[in-house]
C-alpha cells in the first residue's frame, strides 16, 4: 500500500528532527535542510537542501513532491531584523503558498512570544493566552512571526498555526536552552535567568509527537501547543541543571528589565483545546524530568558537553 507524504521543513533542526523520527514509520518523509548536517540515522528520508527565502525553489520542490502534508519548522532565531523577517515572515509565504497551490496540509509552527505578554483583551489579568487573542509582539522575533502568521492565513491553505513555547530536551544531543546555561556556568560566565518571564516550556519528543498527530488531523485555524506547568526562565533553568546533574547555585536571579531589552513576561498559554483534541500528553516540567529520571547516560551533562 502506498503511504501518504510528508514534507518537513528544517527537518535537520532539533524539533524537526524529532517530527522525522516519528514520522518515519507511518510517511513516507522528505525533509529539508539549510546549512546543518543531516543526522545519519534517518537514512531513510529524502533529504532536500532548502532556503524557504527561494521562492522559486519552495514552489518548485513542493510541486515536485505534492505531499500531502507540509510542517513548516524552518526559522531564524537568533538573528538580525531582516533574518528573521526574510525567513519566518517571507519564507513562511512561500512555504503557505505552494502547499495552496498543492492542496496540501500546512502544520505552521508558532510561538508564544508574539504576546506582549500585558494586554489580553477583555479579560483580566496576564498570560493564559487563548486561540482567539490576537498577536500584540513586541520583539523582533515575535513580529516576525506574527508576520508569518498572516501569510499563512492570506495563503488560503488548509491550515493550522501551533503556537508553543520553550523547547527542550536531551536526545539524540542537547537543547539549546540548556546548552548555553551548561556552557557558561563550566567557562565561569555569569549566568542570569530571569525571574519574572513566565513561559510554559515543552518536551521536544511531547511537542514532536503532538505535531506528528496533527498531521492526520483535520483541525484547521491556531492552536495552543505547550506543557502544562508555567515556569519562570529561572525556575526552569534551575530545574533542568538538577536533572542533568549540575550545581544551579551560581545561577543569579534577575529581572528582565535589568537585561535593558523589553520582553514579554507573562506568555503562558491556554492549552485547553490541544488536550481536548490531542491524544499525546503535554505534561508540565516537573513531570517530564520526574518521568525521565536516569535516562542521561553518562551521569552528567557537563562530560557530554565539548571543550570550550
Amino acid at each position: 500500500m502506498a503511504r501518504h507524504h510528508i514534507c518537513v521543513t528544517g527537518g535537520s533542526g532539533y524539533l524537526g528532527g524529532w517530527i522525522v523520527r516519528l514520522a518515519r514509520p507511518d510517511w513516507s518523509v522528505v525533509a529539508t535542510y539549510l546549512t546543518h548536517p543531516v543526522d545519519n540515522e534517518a537514512s531513510a528520508v529524502d533529504w532536500r537542501r532548502l532556503d524557504v527565502r527561494d521562492k522559486k525553489a519552495v514552489g518548485a520542490l513542493v510541486e515536485e513532491l505534492h505531499p500531502e502534508v507540509i510542517v513548516h519548522t524552518a526559522a531564524a532565531n537568533p538573528g538580525t531584523d531582516r533574518d528573521m523577517v526574510e525567513t519566518n515572515a517571507t519564507g513562511t509565504r512561500h512555504v503557505a503558498r505552494a502547499a495552496a497551490a498543492c492542496n496540501a496540509r500546512l502544520i505552521h509552527i508558532s510561538t508564544d512570544v508574539l504576546f506582549d505578554g500585558e494586554t489580553r483583551p477583555g479579560r483580566q489579568g496576564q498570560g493564559n493566552y487563548v486561540e482567539e487573542d490576537p498577536p500584540t509582539p513586541i520583539t523582533a522575533y515575535g513580529r516576525s512571526k506574527a508576520l508569518a502568521e498572516q501569510a499563512v492565513r492570506a495563503s488560503g491553505a488548509e491550515a493550522v498555526i501551533v503556537r508553543t513555547s520553550l523547547i527542550y530536551g536531551w536526545r539524540p544531543r542537547i537543547g539549546r536552552h540548556t546548552g548555553w546555561i551548561v556552557e557558561g556556568l563550566r567557562a565561569g560566565r555569569p549566568v542570569r535567568l530571569f525571574t519574572d518571564e513566565t513561559r510554559c516550556p515543552i518536551w521536544v519528543e511531547s511537542l514532536a509527537a503532538a505535531l506528528t498527530e496533527l498531521a492526520g488531523l483535520r483541525y484547521t485555524g491556531v492552536l495552543h501547543v505547550a506543557g502544562a506547568q508555567a515556569l519562570s526562565r529561572y525556575e526552569f533553568g534551575v530545574r533542568l541543571m538538577r536533572f542533568h546533574g549540575v550545581d544551579p547555585s551560581p545561577i543569579i536571579p534577575t529581572l528582565a528589565a535589568e537585561s535593558g531589552m523589553r520582553r514579554p513576561l507573562d506568555c503562558t498559554l491556554d492549552c485547553s483545546r490541544a488536550r481536548s483534541l490531542l491524544r499525546t500528553p503535554l505534561p508540565g516540567v516537573e513531570e517530564t524530568l520526574s518521568q525521565n529520571a536516569g535516562s542521561i547516560p553518562d551521569g552528567t551533562l557537563m562530560s557530554r558537553l565539548p571543550e570550550l
